[in-house]
Formats: structure tokens, sequence, C-alpha cells
């Protein structure tokens, strides 16, 4: 098994956590079916199936590490962040112009914040990692901007993450909150090319799967993944 190393530098700020332990409750309590009763009997359609049946949403969900915002903040519309005295910065405002003719995302504040995240990662020779928004998380305050880095070679050190805010927050974010999506992957040459036959295989696997209710992709064609 591959070893990604964490460390932040600080006794009070906790490395970041497998993903698997930041399912949110809202996925939780979905049900994998929506029931609609049809002549007093209960049937369930595939076009009536929540989520829960979508295991790469899952896997995006739960794929590499988490790392938490370290600290309470504050934010009040209009003013600033703000958290208790006596810590490192968890936030600062950046200039604007910094991200250059990108728009910001729909919904979140023009004002772009650095996340001062306080992370050293070193992966095995010819690994770097993917950092990103947590995946299939809306439910979030932040929108965290994707990066890959090369840390192989020399560790990634703490710095300042590019994040927006937004728009109808107001209110606490809590200590212990998704901020970043740490995912390790091996740096490999890719070419791309056209296969006249993949069509027709996958039009078979397609309608095999389609002669089946359900767990057709996770029993025939999914791997698990291992994170620790």
């Amino acid at each position: 098994m591959k070893e990604i190393k964490f460390s932040t530098g600080f006794d009070f700020i906790d490395i970041p956590k497998p993903a698997i332990k930041h399912i949110p409750d809202w996925y939780k309590k979905t049900q994998p079916e929506i029931s609609l009763e049809d002549g007093g009997s209960i049937y369930k359609a595939n076009d009536k199936r929540t989520f829960k049946h979508c295991i790469p949403f899952f896997d995006g969900m739960s794929s590499g590490y988490i790392h938490e915002l370290w600290a309470d903040i504050q934010v009040v519309k209009g003013t600033d962040i703000t958290w208790h005295a006596g810590i490192p910065d968890v936030f600062s405002k950046k200039d604007s112009a910094s991200i250059g003719k990108m728009s910001p995302p729909d919904g979140y504040s023009e004002v772009v914040y650095s996340f001062h995240h306080n992370l050293f990662i070193k992966t095995p020779p010819g690994y770097s990692v993917i950092i990103t928004q947590p995946f299939n998380r809306p439910d979030l305050p932040f929108y965290a901007l994707t990066g890959i880095v090369d840390c192989d070679i020399q560790p990634m050190f703490p710095g300042n993450y590019p994040v927006f805010l937004k728009n109808d927050f107001e209110g606490v974010i809590e200590r212990g909150t998704p901020m970043l999506q740490i995912i390790p992957f091996k740096r490999e040459g890719w070419q791309s090319s056209f296969d006249k036959d993949l069509a027709d295989q996958g039009g078979l696997a397609r309608r095999i799967q389609s002669s089946v209710f359900s767990f057709w992709y996770k029993r025939n064609a999914w791997t698990r993944k291992d994170y620790r």
C-alpha cells in the first residue's frame, strides 16, 4: 500500500482525514429509491432512483482525504471573515485581479479569499496530488479552485489556497468543516486513440446492465478504493 505523509506544523491543526469519514448527513439520509404507489403496490423504476444507486457519485465523495477548516470563523455580510485572536491567520483577502479574466462561480462573491492551509504533503516517487473543492458538496459555503501539486521530489509546504464564499451565507462556519479534498495519483504518460470496437463493447455492456434491476456496475466493473 502506498503512503502519503501529512503534517501541519501545529499540534492543534489536524492532518487530513480519509474522505470516507466526511460523508454528509444528507447523503446518509437519502433513500435509494423514490417509492411510488401504483394500484396499492409499491414499485421501483429506474428513473426514480436517487444518487444512492450511483457508485461513481459515492466514489467522488469518498476518495482521497479531506483537509478541514481548522478554526471556527464568523461571516457577516458586508464585513470580513473573523476568528478568535491568538491563532495564526485562517483567511486573508486576495486582490480580485489575481483571477484575471476568470469569472467567480455563479452564486459566489467576487471577493477572492486565501485559505491558509498550513499543510505539508509528501507523496511516493512518481505521485502527485489533486487538491480541489470537496466533490459533490454544493452544501458547503466555500468553493475552492482546483490545482495539481507534485510533492514527491520536494514536499508541499503551507501556503494560501484560493476560495470563494457563497453570496447569501452569513453565520459561523465551524472548525472541522470540509475545505479541501486531496487525492493522490500516479503520474503517467497517456495518448488518445480511436477504437472502432469500443462502441460495440460498450453497447453490449449497456444492454446487459439494462437487463438487471440494480448494482450491475458495482458487481461487474467497479474496483473498491482504499484510503486510510
